[in-house]
Order: structure tokens, then C-alpha cells, then sequence
């Protein structure tokens, strides 16, 4: 590209940058570039063609863009910007093209000169706002207006992709110091660690949905401009102290990525890690539980995976006849090995999902995952499992049930109910949280109590026992009051007829499971069966209710398949397509905590449509086989469904069924959930909420604000306005398609290299027995030389260039929809302002809110900003009400 010429705005002189009296402009921190000492009072355009940008609401300065060019900054006087624009009368609008004759503002020097401040008029372009862009040809000295004075020139910029990239090893560093890799994710949240000036410059840090976020000590020590730089930062903010960094979707993994990094660091004597993870970003109370259980249960997925892979072997060994299926009233050590065998290994880890959630809550409240571990093994001891012996006569064999102690029970149905108990629940997701939270705070009070010289003997002592005193006396207890409550719900749901009991149980059944509350319903809907279980096991009797299981497990599964239809966002398509094939196999929990929960309709969309289809099923004469075995469930209920004797009826019933949750959920997410709500959409709600506010305060909108309010609102009923954010979305879509293939590959790298650390380190071994050590030199060398070589670099390569084209294609249309939103940011503050005036009421920022969601929809979908409040408290509710009654 050619260069393109600035032209002077006004007739001056022209002087370098670093001259001005302004530190600010002195030091370049706005940009590089020069000032004018103006003579006369109109300013005309720098461009030959332009474009005005933004104008700021104090009208002291001006954004101005070259027409195919950059971005300048020019700024009329220093300081002016509390003269509130009075000095200055603009000529020009936003959105405006314009050229060498267009005059931008006439400016009052003398009143600007009244107030003692300088007149001085700096002009400058911002590197980290237009990269590859730079200023020079700088014509100092006395200038006319319309003369030339500067040149904008443009370079390529590149990535700095050293940033976060291994360097090559070196094999006598090898030998000596051994091989470590660190993944993408941890060098790249090392560099922005040394960054924003390390251990000593901050105080803690934690992240959000979409940043990555430091509570920083001193301001001037973090280098934003470098930070701004790494590829996979978007962009950065302050927020009275707080730097944000912000990332988007891959946040969680940078995050991980200082983690890790800064545990190693931990090892160094003068390190004291600063991640208080207790301090959070103050959210609402569903967002901090959504958090809560994404932080417990999604790490354990991948062991639920396993385990449900594992039962559903042993379901299919057990339809097929390969191994037998196990009674629990029979004598365990009469079964052939085989048996045995399976059902070791893929029954054993059932029952002990709840290590795996007391160890991940310890681990997410901040404590000693190790003490999370001891806890959930006391939780889920073996001899819990086996705490109650009875002699079954029909069998002569001897019959195991959970230990507990009954304190509140009663006779239904001729059953012995259990409203209260002393003992654990060890598989519930809220008995786990629970203990995991007291156990981090036992531990914390022991750290802070007993002396330093006794830690090592009183911190887990003290910790354990008072966790697990409060775990079997009271969270037991209280857990089991509302696990109670809960069963004793079902157990009349159970008796609706014509298949509705099957409907209601599925619509809830995964509300249940997000809470873990469904144990406890499974063991009072399982109690017959245990108390009786051959005729179950030889398909004599049946559990119908439970038809209800998979059907509610399918719905949540195609609800998410529905979203795919709508979603352009690539990090969302990539859980989808990993989540789906595990929820065909019962394991719903990737698609629900990763898009159905935090979204809402879908949710209620999987929901509704296991309810029709368990109804339908019923209806039709869908059996449930409870003796079956199938692991986690998912398509293999199937099994349950045709018993061990063959149901053809009940069978046909369920895949009925099953088709069903399949289909209704997907065609009520994909025509009724939108990936994010519109512009035009949100501005409509907005403006609705201000209208109902402003009668409630009992004020009138005069006709000004009203026609502010309207030219917002029909805005983006612009086709010209939709195409532009439609064509930027199919780009971000297309550029996180190349990020997550890069990701992809480098992972592949990064697994390549570790095992050939292990190679080397097997191969050096060898070197104690001083033998044949130059060929063990020679392979060792080899070893090295293939892992600074990596497999997937060429590709990698490929897809970076393919990357940064696509960047380029994306960067005009990105910096159009960036202007269109903080001109109407800027809209919303005007709006705002008058509202606040006329209502005298700080619940106007909650309006104001709506209208910033509704503008930033697009980049909230993406993660390049976070969504505001919205939701008024139940005390400004009646403040409301209160307004309205006088």
C-alpha cells in the first residue's frame, strides 16, 4: 500500500511530540506521532478522503480514519476536556466521510486561553490500536493549512509467537537438568504473569467467563502494550485497581495454564503464591452456583466417562452370556472369575464418585486437595457400603445395605421411609460441595490458631475430624431431610396414571441429577428391589418409572444437537461435537453445564420434550428392567427395556420414546433459542424496561429523549447495519475454527515431545553402566533432534498464515462494528444521564445496562466483554413499588 499523506488540519507550527507539556502525549502513551500550536480558529480535515469515527461527548477531540488507513487521534488544546465543549463548535457528525474541504470544528482559542491552558493540538496514532501502522516524514516548523506533513506508512505486523513458543533443547541442558515441556496455555500465562510485573505487583488474581483478571499494586510496573501483543488476548481493561485481561473462551485454560506454572514456581524459597481463590468477582447467586458445579463436576467427567464406558461393557458381556449377572443376595465368591472380574472394574468406581467431588471442591474453594481426597474417602469407606448385614431365607446368603442410622422414619406404603439419618450421602453432589467448603474453612482456621512450630501435627488432624464430625452429625442429617422430602414426592408422583408419573419423573430427573439430589430418590424407587431383588434380576418385576431416565438424559443431548443449528461460535461447536457421542452413552453432563444450564431454554427445552416422549413411551407399554445392568445407561437402556427375557412390546414402546426426546428438543432449540439475542431484540426489551421504570417513578419522557430512545431502538432495523455484524461473526466464526485446529495440533506437538522426553530419560539411564556410551550419545542426540523438530509444524504453520489472513479480512469490518457500538455506547450514556435527572434514582444504571447488552450482544457471545446487571435486588424492587404508591 502506498503511503498516505497527512495534511495540516490548520496553519501552525508544527513540533515534535516529545516537547509537549502534556506527560501523557510526552511519553507517547497515546501514540507516536507530533502537536501544532494552531493560528487560527477552524480545523479542516487531515485526509484527503476520511472518515469521522468518534467524537467525544466533550467534543475536545476527535477520532478521524484515512480512508483504507489507520485510526489518529487529534485533541484540541491540553485539559480542555473539562470546559464541558463550550470553546468548541463542531462542524461534523459521526459516521460522516469526509475531505480536504471539509472544516471538522472552529475552536475559541481565547476562552481556552482565558482558562490558562495550552492550546497545544497533538495528533497521533496508537500502535496497539492500528498494527503495522507508523508515522514519519514529520514536517516540523511553520505549516498552512492543506500543506503537507506526515506520512502514514504500513508493515505487516507479526505475530509474536515467540510469546508462548518452547525454545529449541540443548542436549548437554538434558542431560543435566532432565526434559520438562509446558503446554501453550501455561507459557502463554507465564509471559503475562512476568508481564504485569510478577509475584510482587499484585495480590491475587482469578478469572471470570471471558478474563483473566489481577488485583494490581502498581499500576505503572504492567506493560499493557506487550500484553496487548500475545495473540490470544483480545484486549485489556482497568477497573479501579483490577487488571483485566481479556481473553474470551479460552480463559479457563490460561488460568490453568498460571496455575501450574505458578506451582513450580512455589518451589523457590521467596515465592508466596498470591491466588487467594476465595475472592471472586461479586456475582449473582445462580451464576456462583453454575460455577460452583462446573468447577466440581466437569473435571470428573472424564472418570465418569471411563466408568459408564466400563458398565456398559459389562451390560453388553451380561446380554450376551459371557459373564453372569450379579445378585446382591447371592455369594459373590460363587461366580465364575470372569464375573468377578467385570464386575470389579467396572462396578467398583460407581460407587465412589463421591472422592472425585469432595477432592474437586476442596480443590475449587482453595484448600488442600489432599485433604479434599482423605474426606472423600471417609465419605465413601467400603465398610459404609456393607455396614448393614441381613440372612435372606430364600437364598440362605447373607445381604449388604449402606450403613446409617435412622433418626426420623415412618411406614409407607408398608415400607419403612427414612425422613432423617445419621451417616453420609457419598455419591451427592451437595453433600460433597457442602464438605468441601467446611473443610477448607477448618483448615484455615487451624493455619491461622495453632502455632507455627505445630502445623505439620494439628492442621490435617483438626481438620479431618471437625469435617467429619459436621459431615455425619449435621450435613448427613439436613441432606437427608431434603432428599427425603424429595422421595417421598416421587413416591406418590409414582402412582399417577396413564403414563404421567413416567413424564413428570423425566422432565425432572436432570434438574435432580445438576444437584445430585437423585440418589436418594433412586435408593426409595430401587427399595423393593432391594428388599426382594431375584424377581427384578430374572425380569419378574419391573421398575416402570425409570423409563423416565434415558428419555431425560436424550433430552438434554439433542437439546444441545438443536443449538448447533444456530451457533456460530466455534469453542461451543467443539463441546458439542465432543460432548454428544458421551451423552449417547448416558453421560448428559458436558452439554448441560457447558451449553443447556448456562443458556436456560434449552434446558427447559430437553426437559419438556423427555417429558412427551417418556408419556408417549408409558402410553405405549415401555417396561423398565432394573436387574439389567447397563452402566451408565444412555442407548443401552435398551436393554433395560427388553428384560432378559425379551419384550418385544416394551422394547418398541422405548425407541419410541427415545426418537422422540430426540426430536422435540431439537426442534425447540433450534427454532426458539437463538445463540444470542439480537440487537433489535434487546433494544425492544430495553426499551420496554425503561418505559415500565419511568412509570413506576411516575415521570414522563420529554419528546427529545423520546426521539433519542426511538433512533436507538430502530437502529439496527438497518439492513446495512445486520449485514455488517452478520459478515463479522462469520468471520470470528471462521477464525476460531483456525484457532481451536491450532490448538489441536500444538496439543499433538506437545504430547509427541513428552513421550520422547521419556524415551530420552530411559535411554539416559543406560549412561550408569558405562556402556556403549557413544552410541547411547548418539541415540539420545537423535531423541533431541526430533523433538526440536516437531511433527505438526508445517501445518501448524499453514493455519497460522491461513489465520492471520483471515484477521486481515476481518480487521475492517471489526473496526465498522466496533465504531457502530461506541457510537451507540456513547448514545446509551446521553440517554442514561437524562434518565437520571429526571428520575433522580441510581436504578437508572440498571436500564442503562440492558441497553449496553442489547448494543454489545455480539461481542458478550464472543467473550470480548462481559455482560452487565441487569436484575434489580428485592430492595429496589419495593423502592420501585414504594415510588409507584406515592
Amino acid at each position: 500500500m502506498e503511503k498516505i499523506v497527512i495534511y495540516s488540519p490548520v496553519d501552525g507550527e508544527i513540533k515534535q511530540i516529545e516537547k509537549i507539556s502534556d506527560p501523557i502525549f510526552a511519553e507517547k502513551m497515546l501514540g507516536d506521532g507530533f502537536y501544532i500550536e494552531p493560528k487560527n480558529n477552524k480545523i479542516f480535515s487531515p485526509f484527503e478522503n476520511g472518515e469521522i469515527i468518534n467524537i467525544f461527548e466533550t467534543k475536545h477531540a476527535i477520532h478521524i480514519k484515512a480512508d483504507q488507513g489507520p485510526i489518529i487521534l487529534m485533541h484540541f488544546g491540553l485539559e480542555t476536556v473539562n470546559l464541558a465543549g463550550q470553546p468548541f463548535n463542531m462542524k461534523v457528525k459521526n459516521g460522516q466521510k469526509i475531505n480536504l474541504k471539509n472544516e471538522l470544528v472552529e475552536v475559541n482559542w481565547s476562552e481556552i486561553k482565558k482558562k490558562k491552558l495550552p492550546t497545544s493540538t497533538p495528533m497521533v496514532i496508537d500502535p496497539n490500536d492500528n498494527p503495522g501502522w507508523t508515522i514519519g516524514d514529520i514536517k516540523y516548523g511553520l505549516v498552512k493549512q492543506g500543506e503537507p506533513i506526515a506520512t502514514l506508512s504500513y508493515t505487516q505486523p507479526k505475530v509474536d509467537k515467540e510469546a508462548y513458543k518452547a525454545k529449541p533443547i540443548n542436549l548437554k541442558e538434558a542431560l543435566k537438568n532432565g526434559i520438562r515441556f509446558t503446554n501453550r496455555y501455561e507459557e502463554l500465562a507465564r509471559n503475562i504473569y512476568d508481564l504485569v510485573g510478577g509475584k510482587t505487583n499484585y495480590n491475587r488474581y482469578y478469572n471470570c467467563a471471558t478474563r483473566l483478571r489481577f488485583t494490581i499494586k502498581d499500576e505503572k510496573l504492567v506493560d499493557v502494550n506487550k500484553i496487548k501483543k500475545i495473540d490470544v488476548v483480545k484486549g485489556i481493561s482497568w477497573n479501579k485497581g483490577e487488571f483485566q485481561v481479556i481473553i474470551g473462551g479460552e480463559v479457563e485454560k490460561v488460568k490453568d495454564g498460571l496455575d501450574n506454572y505458578l506451582m513450580r514456581l512455589q518451589q523457590e524459597p521467596d515465592f508466596v503464591l498470591k491466588n487467594q481463590k476465595g475472592y471472586k468477582e461479586k456475582q449473582s447467586f445462580g451464576k456462583s452456583i453454575l460455577n460452583l458445579v462446573r468447577g466440581i463436576v466437569l473435571p470428573s467427567i472424564p472418570i465418569m466417562i471411563g466408568v459408564g464406558i466400563l458398565n456398559a461393557m459389562s451390560a453388553v458381556l451380561q446380554q450376551t452370556g459371557a459373564i453372569q449377572n450379579v445378585s446382591p443376595s447371592a455369594n459373590f465368591g460363587s461366580y465364575t472369575l470372569a464375573t468377578q472380574l467385570v464386575y470389579l472394574i467396572a462396578g467398583g468406581a460407581t460407587l465412589f464418585m463421591g472422592i472425585f467431588f469432595t477432592y474437586n471442591g476442596v480443590k475449587y474453594f482453595g484448600g488442600n486437595p489432599l485433604l479434599g481426597l482423605t474426606m472423600g474417602l471417609i465419605l465413601t469407606a467400603p465398610v459404609i457400603f456393607k455396614g448393614n448385614l441381613s440372612y435372606n431365607q430364600l437364598t440362605g446368603g447373607m445381604t449388604a445395605t449402606p450403613w446409617s442410622l435412622p433418626i426420623l422414619t415412618s411406614k409407607i406404603d408398608g415400607l419403612d421411609f427414612v425422613w432423617m439419618k445419621i451417616g453420609p450421602s457419598p455419591g451427592s453432589l451437595l453433600t460433597c460441595s457442602i464438605i468441601a467448603y467446611i473443610t477448607v474453612k477448618a483448615e484455615k482456621y487451624a493455619k491461622r490458631t495453632f502455632p507455627d512450630w505445630s502445623l505439620t501435627l494439628t492442621v490435617s488432624t483438626f481438620t479431618i475430624f471437625v469435617a467429619s464430625i459436621l459431615a455425619f452429625f449435621l450435613v448427613g442429617p439436613l441432606i437427608s431431610v431434603v432428599e427425603g422430602i424429595i422421595a417421598y414426592l416421587f413416591s406418590w408422583v409414582n402412582k399417577i396414571p396413564y403414563g404421567l408419573s413416567v413424564a413428570v419423573f423425566a422432565f425432572f430427573w436432570e434438574i435432580l441429577v445438576i444437584w445430585g439430589a437423585h440418589f436418594a430418590l433412586i435408593s426409595v424407587i430401587n427399595q423393593p428391589m432391594l428388599n426382594d431383588p431375584d424377581p427384578y434380576i430374572q425380569g419378574l418385576k419391573t421398575i416402570d418409572i425409570m423409563v423416565g431416565i434415558a428419555v431425560a438424559v436424550f433430552g438434554q443431548v439433542a437439546a444441545a444437537m438443536g443449538f448447533l443449528f444456530t451457533t456460530r461460535n466455534a469453542s461451543i461447536r467443539q463441546i458439542l461435537a465432543s460432548g454428544i457421542p458421551i451423552g449417547l452413552f448416558g453421560i448428559p453432563e458436558p452439554e448441560i453445564f457447558g451449553i443447556n444450564l448456562p443458556r436456560v431454554k434449552p434446558l427447559f427445552f430437553g426437559c419438556t420434550g423427555a417429558a412427551i416422549a417418556g408419556w408417549v413411551a408409558a402410553i405405549m407399554g415401555a417396561k423398565f428392567y432394573p436387574g439389567i445392568k447397563t452402566g451408565m445407561g444412555g442407548v443401552l437402556s435398551l436393554l433395560n427395556a427388553n428384560g432378559p427375557n425379551g419384550d418385544t412390546k416394551s422394547l418398541i414402546a422405548t425407541s419410541v420414546g427415545f426418537i422422540l426426546s430426540f426430536a422435540i428438543p431439537i426442534l425447540l432449540t433450534a427454532f426458539f433459542c437463538k445463540e444470542r439475542p439480537s440487537e433489535k431484540t434487546g433494544l425492544y426489551q430495553a426499551t420496554k424496561s425503561l418505559n415500565r421504570f419511568l412509570d413506576n417513578k411516575n415521570v414522563a419522557m420529554d419528546a427529545k429523549l423520546q426521539q433519542e430512545v426511538d433512533d436507538l431502538k430502530t437502529f439496527y432495523n438497518n439492513k446495512e447495519v445486520t449485514k455488517k455484524i452478520k459478515l463479522f461473526e462469520n468471520h470470528m466464526a471462521k477464525i476460531q475454527s483456525l484457532e481451536n485446529k491450532i490448538n489441536i495440533l500444538e496439543t499433538k506437538n506437545l504430547e509427541r515431545k513428552e513421550a520422547l522426553a521419556k524415551r530420552f530419560s530411559r535411554v539416559q539411564e543406560k549412561l550408569e553402566e558405562q556402556k556403549n556410551v557413544d552410541q547411547i550419545m548418539k541415540k539420545l542426540d537423535q531423541i533431541i533432534n526430533k523433538i526440536n523438530t516437531p511433527k505438526y509444524d508445517a501445518k501448524i504453520a499453514e493455519l497460522e498464515k491461513m489465520l492471520q489472513q483471515a484477521r486481515d479480512n476481518n480487521a475492517p469490518i471489526e473496526a465498522e462494528v466496533e465504531r457502530l457500538t461506541q457510537d451507540n455506547i456513547l448514545k446509551v450514556k446521553k440517554i442514561g444521564d437524562k434518565v437520571h435527572k429526571l428520575t433522580n434514582s441510581e436504578l437508572t444504571e440498571k436500564i442503562s445496562n440492558k441497553y449496553y447488552n442489547a448494543i454489545n450482544s455480539v461481542y458478550i457471545n464472543y467473550g470480548f466483554t462481559s455482560k452487565k446487571d441487569v436484575k434489580f435486588s428485592k430492595l429496589e424492587k419495593q423502592e420501585l413499588k414504594a415510588t409507584n404508591t406515592k
